[in-house]
């Protein structure tokens, strides 16, 4: 109810004329017909549509739900290109001299990526953060063969670490020493960033797509990463300290081994933003526009597993229908015009606002400002405000 509330007056307060303050009256009137009820009810309708994965049946449902409650929308369609993980989904691990099922959903998730195809098993090697710049003073891959072989990384990178490397980084690293497959995993040491976030260290579903330059791979859960590290007498809180205090490869072949089956598919199918303009009240300043946006589509099913997106971004979504509802009902018309944009394609790279840039429905140099709302629903209670 708080991030609504905030989104909503930073939409408001963006309309004054410049050099004016918005009357704080004139917020306050509209944001009090704010409803949880309405709120939690859209979020708990988008979570229904099957993850709502772009170019999917679900992913058009769930299109056409937002364009069912935002006046006057219309919708933007453009082609997607999608990644669909097939059942059945298994993973064993051999470690210790014991063969051990791993169970999809609990122990692991799959990175979604058109890479999976071939069954593979192959000896796994802890290579650290995953890291290999020795130009920067960190090459966890120096001494080692990885070649054919499956690499176990953790997510982030040690604290002094110099710059920034993307997990999409570390993967081109892995392949590019014949690495066949990767693990990743969170560990328990987590940055202030990510404690703001609410992340855990649960397994995240990634979505890598299309790429012929990844590889295939699993996001493990923590006890299963400490299962493999174990019998060489590591752990992942150690090792993350470690790194912490001083960067060394600490690299080491595992003595376990894991076999994973996993078969994807591409799928080539036409999807759909929505679009709804909502007029400004004010003669001159009623020609700009402030965009309101957010990203309604998700991971879809993959493996047999529904991934249904409350946070990321039904949560996002339902701040967009609330506002709409709340201005619709109370008739409020800020100064400037405002247009609400419910992107599809974000989780396969951005795709539906790139496209929408290329196909501008208002001209983009009308365009005032954007607030884009995304993970609205899960943190520390407090809204965290980016600038770009």
């Amino acid at each position: 109810m708080r991030r609504l509330a905030a989104v909503f007056v930073t939409t408001l307060a963006i309309f004054p004329s410049p050099g004016s303050a918005a009357d704080p009256g004139e917020l306050a009137r509209p944001a009090s017909h704010i409803s949880p009820e309405y709120l939690m009810k859209t979020v708990r309708d988008l979570a229904q549509f099957e993850g709502r994965q772009s170019g999917t049946p679900g992913g058009e449902a769930a299109a056409s739900y937002l364009a069912a409650r935002l006046p006057g929308a219309i919708r933007q369609p453009f082609p997607v290109s999608t990644v669909q993980i097939d059942t059945p989904l298994r993973a064993e691990l051999d470690v210790a001299e014991r063969s051990v099922p791993l169970r999809p959903g609990q122990d692991f998730l799959p990175i979604v990526s058109a890479a999976n195809g071939e069954r593979i098993s192959a000896p796994i090697v802890f290579v650290g953060y995953g890291i290999g710049e020795p130009d920067r003073g960190l090459d966890e891959y120096a001494g080692l063969s990885v070649s054919g072989k499956v690499v176990l990384f953790l997510r982030g990178q040690p604290r002094g670490f110099p710059g920034r490397l993307t997990h999409g980084d570390k993967v081109k690293t892995a392949r590019a020493k014949g690495a066949v497959a990767y693990l990743t995993v969170t560990g328990p040491l987590l940055s202030p960033y990510e404690q703001r976030r609410g992340m855990s260290t649960t397994p995240v579903l990634l979505y890598e797509g299309t790429s012929p330059e990844t590889l295939p791979g699993l996001w493990l859960d923590p006890p299963v990463a400490e299962a493999i590290l174990w019998p060489a007498g590591r752990s992942l809180r150690a090792f993350q300290e470690d790194m912490d205090q001083a960067l060394a490869a600490r690299s080491s072949e595992t003595g376990a081994r894991i076999t994973i089956d996993m078969r994807a598919r591409r799928v080539d199918a036409t999807t759909s933003n929505v679009l709804a303009w909502w007029a400004g009240s004010d003669p001159g300043l009623s020609k700009e526009t402030v965009i309101l946006g957010a990203h309604h589509d998700h991971l879809g099913t993959q493996g047999g597993l529904v991934f249904p997106g409350a946070d990321d971004n039904a949560s996002g979504s339902a701040v967009l229908l609330e506002i709409a509802r709340v201005l619709a009902a109370t008739g409020s018309r800020p100064k400037r015009s405002l247009l609400f944009l419910s992107f599809a394609g974000e989780e396969q790279g951005l795709l539906g606002s790139r496209f929408y840039v290329a196909n501008p429905s208002v001209p983009l140099s009308a365009v005032t400002a954007m607030v884009n709302v995304d993970h609205a629903g899960v943190g520390n209670g407090k809204v965290t405000v980016g600038l770009s």
